[in-house]
This record gives structure tokens, sequence and C-alpha cells, in this order.
């Protein structure tokens, strides 16, 4: 046994002038692994006791357990180092250096990690919201502190760097509610009754399902156009995945009921007038032109 602990006790280097045995590897490996056990438990006890309890978006809740596990972990790194005798401060001028180069061979990544923590403290946008960045319709599915996954309304998952969607104009449409505004414009031929119009409008605005009756859904007459009378239409939803469907199913029922109602949809059409007299010669000479 003696023999034992005078293994485990023989130095077999020495840092910054003091001795290390392999007791004290064994005691330092072993006290990063309680460590990591323990930051390991307190991130599963803030999932279990705390969360529940905290009004936290998805977003907010793994960003808060991951700080909880690299805390304790970093503790027990640093316990682990002084236990040592490592005085460490000896690694903030290499610390400085690697910083320096991180700096400037990783900016793009280093924003995107800022980015990630401005728009998870500042709540900008959480799991489930449905925005538009740079181009890019759909739903958040997850947050992370570089990446953004969006699934777009055709079905694929985009996956959008932090720093765009700091730097970008971003459209949030269900940052404070999921109510939208829908519009569109429809032309009816001159001569039309215009009560009757806003009638047939607004009455197959209302039947559909999607929408809402508060706000109510409004029509107004907004321009005397070349070829038509110009109205537009203007109605509410809670679901923005249905802003396309309940605009075509809408439409299709105006044009349907503007027909049986014997209202036309105009197209363009000009008026030509000739002015001035032509000759029976003139014609002729016309004519005789036109077959050489």
């Amino acid at each position: 046994m003696g023999g034992i602990v005078r293994f485990l006790s023989t130095p077999l280097a020495s840092v910054q002038g003091k001795p290390l045995s392999l007791i004290d590897l064994l005691i330092t490996v072993g006290t990063v692994l309680l460590f990591y056990i323990l930051a390991r438990a307190a991130a599963r006890l803030f999932q279990r006791r705390m969360e529940s309890r905290l009004r936290l978006t998805a977003t907010n809740r793994r960003l808060i357990r991951t700080t909880i596990f690299l805390t304790v972990l970093f503790a027990g790194v640093y316990t682990s180092l002084s236990s040592l005798g490592v005085n460490l401060s000896i690694f903030l001028v290499p610390l400085s250096a690697l910083s320096i180069g991180l700096g400037l061979g990783l900016q793009n990544l280093a924003s995107n990690y800022i980015a990630g923590l401005v728009l998870m403290t500042e709540g900008t946008i959480v799991d489930g919201d449905v925005i538009e960045v740079d181009g890019i319709r759909g739903t958040v599915q997850e947050m992370s502190l570089r990446t953004t996954v969006v699934k777009t309304f055709g079905n694929t998952e985009v996956i959008v760097p932090n720093s765009l969607m700091v730097s970008q104009r971003l459209d949030n449409w269900t940052k404070s509610d999921r109510i939208l505004r829908i519009e569109s414009q429809i032309g009816v031929a001159y001569g039309s009754e215009i009560g009757v119009v806003h009638e047939i409008l607004h009455s197959h605005i209302v039947k559909h399902e999607a929408v809402l009756p508060d706000p109510e859904p409004r029509t107004f007459l907004t321009e005397f156009a070349d070829s038509a009378l110009l109205f537009r239409i203007q109605y509410w939803i809670d679901d923005p995945t249905k802003r396309l469907s309940s605009l075509s199913e809408i439409l299709e029922d105006i044009y349907l009921g503007l027909g049986e109602a014997g209202i036309s949809i105009p197209f363009p059409q000009r008026d030509v007038w000739l002015k001035g007299e032509f000759s029976g010669a003139g014609v002729a000479n016309a004519a005789a032109i036109e077959t050489d």
C-alpha cells in the first residue's frame, strides 16, 4: 500500500516550480469531471424546476441552460488549474493574441454569435413567428446563437445567419399578434351600380371562414381608371398560412358573383377617332399604293 502511495506521490513534472505528481493529475481530472456532472445537473434542474415558472420562449430557455452549463464547467476548469498552482495570468497574453487572430479571421462568425445574443435578449423573434427577411418568408423553427432555421411556405428549411437578421429589414408578422390585413384591387365596367358592387364584394368576403368579423371587412371605390372603376377590398385573418388561399377563394367567389349580377370586369380599350374628309380619289390612290 505504501508503495502505491509513494508511486502516486512521485513528482512527474513541475508547473511553475511546483512538483506535479500523478495523484495531482487524478485529482484535477476528477474535479473537472465532477464539475461537468454538476453543470449538467444544474442545467437539468433549471429545466425541471424553473422553466415552467418563468415565462420564457424556447429560445431563451435554451440560452439560459447553455449559460448555466458553461458557467459551472468553467468554474470547474478554473478550480482545477488553480489547485495545481497554475498562475492563470500567464494565459492572458496568448489569449489576447488568439482573440486578435480570431477577431480578424472569424469576424463573420463572431458577428453571428453577437447578433444571436441580441435577438434572444431583445425577443425580436421567437420560435413559431412568421417572418420575412432578405426575400425569405416562413416560420421560425429554431434559433441558436449562430443561425436561425426558417421553414418556408414551400416546405424547405433555410439556415439564416443571425447577422443577416439584424442587418436587413426584418418583417415579423406575428410579434404582437397573428392578425394580418389582406388587400386586393378589382375593376368593374363603367356604368355598373356602385352600391351593388360594394354589396357583392362585401358579402363574398364576410362569408369566408378565414375572415375575421372584427375588424370588419371593408370595400372602397379608389379610382376612375382608363377602362374601369377600381375597387379595393380589405379584410383580416389570424392565420398567416391562409393568406394566399383565402384571397384566391374570395376572388373566385367575387368573380362568379359579379357575373351573376351582370357586372363585367373590363379589359383595357381605346377609342380611335379619325378627323378629316377622305375623297374617293384619295381612298382609291391609297388602295392602289397598298396593292402595289
